[in-house]
């Protein structure tokens, strides 16, 4: 009879499955917006033929074909990057929240065979409120080599989503002058990097968790070997 697998090891699953969720996201967000970026309707310059569609009564609507199906596609493609974007944003913090649930968890001696999160009836994840993934509330990572990287690449996902809730801030402000107009371009550039800053962090912190694995694996190792 087969021995179920160690609960580290469908841990272990869990964090990758989020990550290869973000990654398959970021590959099709990214190849979105470059199709997006791409579609110039300065360039493609409509062809200014017309048809004319047959309304009610005696007269026909003019239809310019051509310039329509431009803008149908351009819409088409903003809308699939849109929501693209939105699919790599939620795998992004996903993958980087529900990594650093499983750091904190192992850390505290606990033994979770999966990464638990909740999700919204919209498909969202659902972040548990008191779940802050600051290295430095982290204890017993210290001793691992990625560690500075890792509280350096927490500090840049940080600056990205304050960036963002200041773009927001600003957003909802009745008048700007031109020096907040100059700031929200500039948090709104900033805030553009927080799914890829969130997925920088997971990734570190996958590494983390398997460096938190090792005294159990050990352990899990002796036991075997004893009996």
């Amino acid at each position: 009879m087969t021995s179920p697998m160690p609960w580290f090891e469908s841990l272990t699953d869990s964090v990758y499955a989020l990550g290869a969720a973000a990654r398959e996201a970021q590959r099709a967000a990214r190849t979105a917006e470059l199709a997006r970026d791409a579609y110039d309707l300065d360039r493609l310059r409509p062809v200014d033929g017309r048809i004319r569609i047959d309304g009610r009564g005696s007269q026909a609507v003019p239809f310019r074909p051509h310039f329509r199906a431009l803008l149908t596609i351009g819409d088409i493609l903003t809308d699939q990057a849109n929501q693209l974007r939105r699919l790599y944003t939620q795998a992004a913090d996903g993958y980087a929240y529900g990594t650093a649930w499983a750091i904190l968890r192992v850390l505290d001696g606990q033994q979770p065979d999966a990464v638990h999160l909740g999700r919204s009836p919209e498909g969202f994840y659902i972040i548990p409120g008191e779940l802050c993934p600051i290295p430095s509330l982290m204890p017993g990572l210290e001793r691992w080599s990625g560690y500075e990287e890792f509280v350096q690449t927490h500090a840049q996902w940080a600056i990205c989503e304050e960036a963002g809730l200041y773009a927001e801030h600003l957003d909802e402000q009745p008048k700007l002058s031109d020096h907040e107009a100059g700031e929200l371009h500039k948090a709104l550039d900033t805030a553009t990097g927080t799914p890829d800053a969130a997925y920088a962090y997971g990734q570190l912190a996958e590494s983390a968790l398997h460096f938190a694995l090792l005294g159990p694996r050990a352990q899990h190792v002796r036991q075997q070997s004893a009996r």
